[in-house]
């Protein structure tokens, strides 16, 4: 389950000890909001021991949502890169290589 806004699960998880593994994170959601976006979204976090909230957060599923703001999607495309993005998808500085051939200062 994928959720669209994370402010669901920092509100939910405010009186939650951490550190916290998944299933307390999981149960004490469950006790909290049954049937929720947020409850359904935390009950599908890796498995693991999550030592605050930040972390949580991190870690639960995000809906790339078409009708975010720019500021938004660049926030999620910066903090929710997954391994094997393909290279023209990433965002990356310009090498200076470039700048050097638009210029012909290729030395040859």
């Amino acid at each position: 389950m994928r959720i669209a806004d994370t402010w669901q699960v920092e509100k939910l998880l405010g009186d939650l000890a951490f550190p916290a593994s998944k299933q307390d994170i999981a149960e004490h959601a469950h006790r909290r909001a049954p049937g929720t976006q947020a409850e359904r979204a935390l009950a599908s976090l890796p498995l693991g021991t999550y030592d605050n909230v930040a972390e949580v957060v991190r870690s639960v599923p995000i809906d790339p949502d078409p009708d975010r703001g720019t500021a938004e999607r660049v926030y999620q495309r910066h903090h929710h890169e997954r391994q094997g993005l393909a290279e023209h998808m990433r965002e990356s500085e310009r090498p200076p290589v470039q700048d050097e051939l638009e210029r012909g200062e290729g030395g040859a």
